[in-house]
């Protein structure tokens, strides 16, 4: 299957965030199916999608965000014919798992699953650099009984083999588990093998009893492993007499002409989003991402793991803040002149007066070499140093009382120094405004930072730099592969600075913003790397990062949020946030969400460091949205901007 490269980039749809990675299991899981639908194809074998897989589908034509795997439903007597032609059929890196082929297989669905793992080129490239396992699961839909008796006690007897399948998970033939078999076994009339695990014979008996009533011409269908314990999943028999087909992610998809009965007793209002809780290990991909990263010995590490120093940062100080920190020095110079002078220590003020207009000329020479010659700083520094000589002549003329000559005349010097420093002052922040260089990598998560860019673009104090740069798609084993640039498709308003040609060791801009906080942790595509993170605070004392996405307000203790929770980690608990002097999100909501999360991955200290770094002032892509949107945003970056 093919796909087009952004399907496979981090996504925010119906408010929740979607690493890169799941959409790579999604695109390998997709794939998996392509080698079933073209077995059922050859073979005139009938399937449907099912479960979460049919609800995206019938919903909207693609996947549910928040699911993460693929469910198909087949008819027993289909099933069947797909054991016999799916091991024959299925390409050797994909394997056929059921209780009907595997005796120590436990579970009741049957899967179709990707075993073989690794760097192979051949299989990255196929399963779209997903080097962990992946599986679709295929759900055997039976008949059952409308007799009300019989079904009881059919029903009975796979409750209890259900429970007894819970209380023998760990295999432990304790006294307890050994009585409850004995119980089993006189009630079913079977025999348990001791001298093997009890689980997959467990499941097999449930299996052969889920078959009891098929060919008898039922009316209703159901998928029993559901049913039993939930008490849903029970279908119309005529729901399945007709396929239709659904556009799903490039393919067509086959479901049941009757999918609205079916959705219906699966999810109710199945037309309703509902994020639903964490579920069956959400998300799945943990479960094949540790065990390959133990099959790889520990040689590959998908996760940023947090240190302290990462909390640390060098002072950094530009030529603006050279220059004001010498304009300051010499206007406090000034002062001291002045209060000497009033104390009568001429000498002193002498001594003070060369020094002075030493530090005034070297200031002079060193805008001259930034700026070039003939700007209206260096003609006040120019003014200032003639005056300075000036009172250093009248100065040295006097006694040491200065009350003998020229009092007057040398106050006014002074303070006429003093007037010559300060429109310096205001020169200076002219002639060297704020430098703030935005980092935006594609020119649709430029909309992010857009009306913040807007905004200090009105301030006369400010430079800002719009430097796009590159990013790479990554393979399955973290190389980087293909170079994306973007730099042409940003809005013609702006004027756009080359990354080739901005110098980040001489400009040192007073601040740099980012929204990409991942560095080398997002396991789909990358910056390039000289522009993680880690790098860019080595050229500024105001790193600020500005996610490029919102998503719906997460609550960490509401358990319809905790999927979205789970996920936080793929843009919270990454080396941006850490390194950032300061990381402003949607909302003061979000910002208590942030810091649980923090908690949860490096402890609550840490959290509490954090808490100061983090703001939750809102996001530029909420628009004018009182007290969350791009005012709020731009004030505070602005008051951010102030702060030493």
């Amino acid at each position: 299957m093919q796909f087009e490269r952004e399907f496979f980039y981090d996504e925010v749809r119906d408010g929740f965030y979607i690493p890169g990675i799941m959409k790579r299991m999604w695109g390998a899981e997709l794939t998996i199916l392509s080698e079933v639908d073209r077995i059922c194809k050859k073979y005139d074998i009938s399937y449907y999608a099912g479960g979460g897989t049919l609800l995206g589908a019938v919903r909207d034509g693609q996947f549910i965000p928040w699911d993460d795997d693929i469910d198909i439903m087949m008819l027993r007597e289909d099933y069947n014919r797909f054991i016999h032609f799916a091991q024959k059929e299925l390409p050797k890196e994909l394997l056929f798992i059921a209780t009907d082929v595997d005796k120590d297989y436990v579970g009741l669905a049957a899967m179709v699953e990707k075993v073989k793992v690794g760097f192979d080129s051949e299989l990255l490239k196929k399963y779209h650099e997903y080097p962990y396992s992946s599986v679709i699961d295929i759900f055997i839909l039976d008949e059952i009984t409308e007799d009300a008796e019989e079904g009881e006690e059919w029903e009975k007897n796979l409750r209890m083999l259900g429970s007894f399948l819970a209380i023998s998970k760990n295999e432990e033939k304790s006294p307890a588990l050994l009585h409850k078999l004995k119980q089993v076994e006189s009630i079913l009339g079977i025999h348990f093998d001791r001298k093997r695990a009890l689980k997959p014979q467990i499941c097999r008996i449930m299996d052969k009893l889920f078959q009891r009533f098929n060919g008898q011409g039922m009316r209703q269908v159901s998928i029993l492993q559901c049913y039993i314990p939930l008490g849903i999943c029970i279908y119309p028999r005529s729901a399945f007499d007709k396929t239709e087909w659904i556009s799903f992610h490039g393919m067509q998809l086959p479901v049941p002409e009757g999918y609205d009965a079916v959705l219906r007793s699966e999810y109710a209002d199945y037309h309703k989003k509902v994020k639903g809780g964490p579920g069956h290990e959400y998300p799945f991909l943990k479960i094949p991402e540790k065990k390959f990263i133990e099959y790889v010995e520990g040689k590959w590490d998908p996760y940023y793991h947090f240190s302290e120093e990462d909390l640390h940062r060098p002072h950094i100080q530009n030529f603006r803040d050279i220059a004001l920190l010498l304009e300051e020095h010499l206007m406090e110079l000034q002062k001291q002149i002045l209060e000497k002078y009033k104390s009568g220590c001429i000498q002193s003020c002498l001594s003070a007066l060369v020094i002075a207009q030493e530090e005034a000329i070297a200031l002079g020479n060193a805008i001259e070499q930034k700026k070039g010659a003939g700007t209206g700083s260096v003609s006040i520094l120019e003014q200032y140093c003639e005056i300075v000589y000036q009172t250093h002549q009248i100065m040295n003329e006097l006694d040491d009382s200065p009350k003998t000559k020229s009092e007057k005349e040398v106050e006014w010097k002074l303070k006429e120094a003093e007037s010559c420093l300060q429109r310096l002052d205001n020169s200076l922040r002219k002639l060297f405004k704020k430098k703030i260089v935005f980092l935006p990598h594609t020119a649709r998560h430029f909309e992010s930072l857009r009306p913040l860019v807007d905004a200090l673009l009105k301030e006369e104090d400010k430079e800002c730099k719009i430097i796009p740069i590159p990013y790479y798609d990554r393979g399955g084993d973290k190389s980087l592969k293909e170079l994306h640039y973007e730099g042409r498709e940003f809005p013609k308003e702006y004027e756009i600075t080359d990354y080739k040609t901005y110098n980040f060791a001489e400009e040192l801009p007073d601040c740099i913003v980012i929204n990409t906080p991942y560095d080398e942790f997002n396991l789909t595509w990358t910056v390039d790397p000289f522009f993680y993170s880690k790098e860019m605070k080595k050229y500024t004392n105001k790193l600020v990062y500005i996610p490029w996405f919102v998503t719906d307000e997460i609550n960490p203790q509401d358990e319809e949020d905790g999927k979205a929770f789970i996920n936080m980690e793929h843009y919270v608990t990454v080396p941006g946030l850490f390194h950032s002097d300061l990381t402003i999100v949607q909302s003061e909501g979000m910002k208590k969400a942030y810091l649980a999360k923090i908690e949860e991955f490096a402890g609550k200290d840490i959290s509490k460091k954090m808490e100061k770094k983090i703001s939750g002032a809102g996001s530029c892509l909420l628009g004018e949205k009182e007290g969350q949107g791009i005012k709020n945003v731009a004030d505070f970056f602005s008051h951010f901007l102030l702060k030493a």
